[in-house]
């Protein structure tokens, strides 16, 4: 583990925390006020660095990337399930 190792994943880390208010506002507001694009372009692209940097054994940063990831699909499936439900019921009454 390098220096630079322990750096990117502090600073991931710090991504993930922030993202953890943004995920319980949206479970209690039903609602992500995040547009589509952003979204699914940094849930995916956070992904893709997480594999990318595991290939260049920067192994603890590819799993606080992946874990920083794996939030921001939680925001992505919370809005997409939001807006089936939304349309689920508009349709019933």
């Amino acid at each position: 583990m390098t220096w630079q190792d322990i750096v990117l994943s502090v600073v991931s880390i710090s991504f993930t925390y922030s993202l953890i208010p943004q995920i319980i506002y949206s479970v209690k507001k039903q609602s992500v006020d995040i547009s589509w694009q952003t979204l699914i372009i940094t849930s995916i692209g956070l992904l893709v660095m997480a594999v990318t940097l595991g290939t260049i054994n920067l192994n603890l940063t590819a799993i606080t990337t992946w874990i920083t990831s794996f939030c921001w699909f939680i925001l992505l499936f919370i809005k997409i399930e939001y807006i089936i439900n939304r349309t689920t019921y508009k349709g019933r009454h």
